[in-house]
């Protein structure tokens, strides 16, 4: 029998989130459409909730008493025919990615044919999280699946944490699609179980067990089967008005009639608007549409919240790197194939980690909502690292504290385990400020985007050959360009260009650097 998953509706007001106060259901239920369904109360009102389909009660989304957010599931229906209903429908996308260890929240509710349902929560994942995003769904309606199989991956601000099966059964419900938030608590996944299956919890998450970031790869696609999960109109707004004729339409086009702009005479929804929707959700010839989640949202959130709170300027100096270029071959000439090859960068942050001993506003972070500047005296180094999911930036720690071969070893350890997402959270985490560097793509200049609440951001650009005149006489030199954007709020032009002045004279004559 086809099912239907009534997710929790848009109860208006800015709303996100409700208290489910009462259920006037149960699973095994037979209800009709428009029948007393669950008591949702905001902030402002309690709602009742109706079903909006004949049906059989197979899944309930949370106990009386725990808050659901707008677009969760709410109930699962078993329905004798596809039914008309009407109202927003959303297509569950069931493919993507996950790994877990959090603790299990489930309910348990027997079945007339001795099989269970049995609701598989959102996990406490730990350091104050409450919520996270689904970036991949491992499973779909219908799979088999085993105890501690790959359900979804879900991620946070600090990781991407793969969630398993806590039981052996057969996934009935997914609580939301790839790409939303799901809050604690909230309704996972719903298997039916044979027997009474209550699982053993599982301990808390390890926060320095690697972390496996999320592969974003989809899933294979799944299978047809008679599956309509709706969202039925909110019980608090209007219904919307239309003709017959245009709610089949807009019912066999999976559009929802409350996309539309209505233009009829009576605001009600016409095939024009209709075919205006259409032509808004439709790509266009050549397009290709790519939903923008996981790592990537997040950096596009980050980047954008850093330039619209930070008043961002960037100052350029140009370095002659000869006599560092010539000490680095000497050093890996020296220490033949012992060691692995030094290449400029450990250079450039043991000079910054000097340099900033005594220019410490740099090294800091902006708490703007505390109004306070946390200045520190470690450097903790976030170094952006390039990866296929975007960009990652794992923190040398301590960077002041290290040999410059130690740093060259710590720096290839941090690289490779972001391309290979096996890095532990520690890795990821305690950043004062950060340096950001293409290697041999370096170009001309760049203007780094600060990683808030940091105040500056370090951009060394490419070593180049320049001619220039030095004693009189046309020279090749050795040069590069050296960026650094700063927080204008915090740090002034002046202390920025006199700031890389002294980073300048460790770099150009760099047997000073090892001296102090």
């Amino acid at each position: 029998m086809p099912s239907v998953i009534y997710k929790m509706p848009d109860i208006g007001e800015g709303v996100v989130e409700a208290e489910i106060t009462a259920w006037h259901i149960k699973v095994g239920d037979t209800v009709s459409e428009e029948d007393p369904v669950a008591d949702a109360m905001t902030d402002k009102a309690t709602i009742e909730l109706t079903a909006p389909v004949d049906g059989t009660v197979t899944a309930l989304g949370c106990e009386e008493g725990d808050m659901l957010t707008v677009g969760s599931m709410l109930v699962t229906f078993e329905t004798e025919t596809e039914g008309d209903t009407e109202g927003d429908t959303d297509e569950v996308d069931n493919s993507a990615a996950v790994q877990n260890t959090p603790d299990i929240d489930a309910d348990l509710t027997p079945n007339p044919s001795g099989s269970s349902d049995f609701i598989y929560k959102m996990p406490d994942i730990g350091e104050g999280v409450v919520e996270a995003e689904i970036t991949a769904w491992h499973v779909k309606v219908g799979d088999t699946v085993s105890e501690e199989d790959p359900v979804a991956d879900a991620m946070t601000d600090k990781a991407t944490i793969e969630l398993t099966a806590p039981v052996d059964g057969v996934v009935t419900a997914l609580g939301c699609g790839e790409g939303d938030m799901l809050t604690v608590g909230s309704m996972l996944a719903t298997f039916t179980v044979e027997g009474d299956v209550t699982p053993a919890a599982e301990p808390a998450p390890d926060e320095t067990a690697p972390i496996k970031a999320s592969t974003n790869k989809p899933a294979a696609s799944p299978k047809p089967r008679a599956e309509q999960p709706i969202m039925p109109p909110s019980p608090i707004t209007k219904k919307v008005l239309a003709s017959p004729a245009v709610r089949r339409r807009a019912r066999e086009a999976g559009l929802t009639l409350s996309d539309a702009t209505p233009t009829g005479a009576s605001g009600q929804v016409t095939h024009i608007d209709l075919d205006r929707l259409e032509t808004a959700l439709e790509p266009l010839p050549g397009e290709t549409r790519i939903k923008v989640i996981g790592l990537r949202r997040v950096i596009a959130e980050r980047m954008a919240a850093s330039k619209r709170n930070i008043p961002h300027f960037t100052y350029v100096d140009e370095v002659d790197m000869t006599e560092l270029e010539a000490l680095r071959k000497r050093a890996n000439a020296k220490s033949g194939e012992t060691r692995a090859k030094l290449t400029v960068l450990p250079f450039i942050i043991r000079a910054l980690a000097l340099t900033l001993r005594d220019w410490p506003q740099f090294n800091a972070r902006y708490d703007d909502n505390a109004g306070y500047v946390s200045q520190f005296a470690d450097l903790n180094l976030g170094m952006a690292t390039m990866t296929d999911k975007g960009l990652i930036v794992p923190v040398l720690q301590d960077a002041g504290s290290l040999s410059i071969w130690d740093m060259a070893a710590e720096i290839a350890r941090l690289a490779e385990g972001a391309r290979t997402n096996k890095l532990s959270t520690d890795d990821l985490s305690g950043a004062t400020t950060t340096l950001t560097s293409l290697g041999p793509l370096g170009g001309i200049v760049t203007t780094p985007v600060i990683n808030r609440p940091e105040v500056a951001i370090f951009g060394p650009n490419k070593i180049r050959p320049h001619l220039v005149m030095k004693d009189g006489v046309v020279t090749e030199r050795q040069v590069m360009n050296f960026s650094v954007s700063c927080d204008h709020r915090v740090i002034d032009g002046y202390d920025a260009a006199a700031m890389v002045q002294d980073l300048k004279a460790y770099l150009e004559d760099p047997t000073v650097m090892f001296l102090a």
